[in-house]
């Protein structure tokens, strides 16, 4: 009884979504070894590895048309985060800078996550006007030898020098710009090395703790291991996920493709929102220990709640 009285409160109180992951694109650059995080329990067991080149979705990039459609759609629906990326490195779309400029112009808050190996001055230019609110770059290393084991394609060199011409492309501006350092035993002794860099040009600095899904990657601190949510999940009710082509789904974790809700191109994002088809996954991710056969898989297989 009182269960199903918080079901329908958490229903009510989180009724719709506050903020979206929107894929500019889902074509990356890299190919970094644990990449498809949502399921990399299922493929470092088949392949031992979950990298970008077996995601099964078709590449591709957002349109103009495509994004004019999610652009009203999040604005009927009441949103007021918008961050560009989710599988793929958001600036291979040369659009990106210009869709983070709608944004900010509808009074979003926008956020654009990237691997820096796509900037060049054209659009660190580009992204400096449009004055977002946050830029964080993804460095797993703070050595040649060592970011090339984790963003398997990059150079070190290329991405620590764009993450400094953009700092102070944004001097004296309001965006902050981070440096998400993924710990992972092969560069934890890279830290304090990586946070001094990143004080020296000017650009906030933190540890991200990696899920022990795969055990020879974990660092032997254990100030820099993750630490999992207690389930149920709360983020299936106030953030989703659009794909460049206007799908849309419930999770980040939902890399390629598995819980499809509806496309934008088709359907309104309220329609979606509260269609039987979302409220059922929902449902089922909630009943996670009333049901546990029927929770969704990549509810089962989810590296952040448990």
């Amino acid at each position: 009884m009182v269960l199903n009285i918080r079901k329908k409160i958490r229903e009510r109180i989180f009724k719709k979504p506050t903020q979206v992951i929107l894929e500019t694109t889902n074509a990356c650059n890299l190919n970094c070894p644990y990449c498809l995080v949502g399921m990399q329990n299922e493929l470092t067991k088949k392949h031992g590895s979950s990298a970008h080149n077996l995601m099964t979705r078709t590449l591709g990039f957002m349109t103009e048309e495509t994004f004019t459609v999610v652009r009203g759609e999040l604005k009927k629906c009441g949103i007021k985060k918008a961050y560009l990326h989710f599988q793929g490195e958001p600036f291979l779309n040369k659009l990106t800078p210009r869709f983070a400029m709608e944004l900010k112009k509808d009074g979003f808050e926008v956020g654009v996550f990237t691997n820096g190996q796509a900037f060049n001055d054209k659009n660190i230019s580009e992204i400096a006007e449009v004055e977002v609110d946050l830029i964080r770059f993804s460095v797993d290393g703070a050595s040649e030898e060592t970011y090339q084991q984790n963003r398997v394609g990059g150079r070190f060199e290329k991405v620590y020098e764009n993450m400094k011409k953009t700092a102070l492309a944004h001097k004296g501006g309001k965006t902050r710009i981070e440096w998400q350092f993924l710990a992972l035993k092969n560069n934890e002794h890279e830290v304090e090395t990586a946070k001094k860099m990143a004080e020296e040009i000017g650009v906030h600095f933190f540890t991200k703790g990696f899920t022990e899904s795969v055990p020879e990657l974990a660092p032997e601190n254990p100030a820099y291991r993750s630490k999992y949510h207690p389930k149920p999940c709360k983020d299936i009710y106030h953030q989703l996920g659009i794909y460049w082509n206007g799908d849309v789904v419930p999770c980040c974790y939902d890399v390629d493709g598995r819980e499809i809700m509806g496309n934008l191109l088709k359907q309104s994002l309220n329609e979606i929102w509260d269609s039987m088809k979302y409220r059922d996954f929902r449902k089922r991710a909630d009943d996670f220990k009333k049901a546990p056969d029927n929770e969704p898989d990549i509810c089962k297989n989810c590296l952040r709640w448990k």
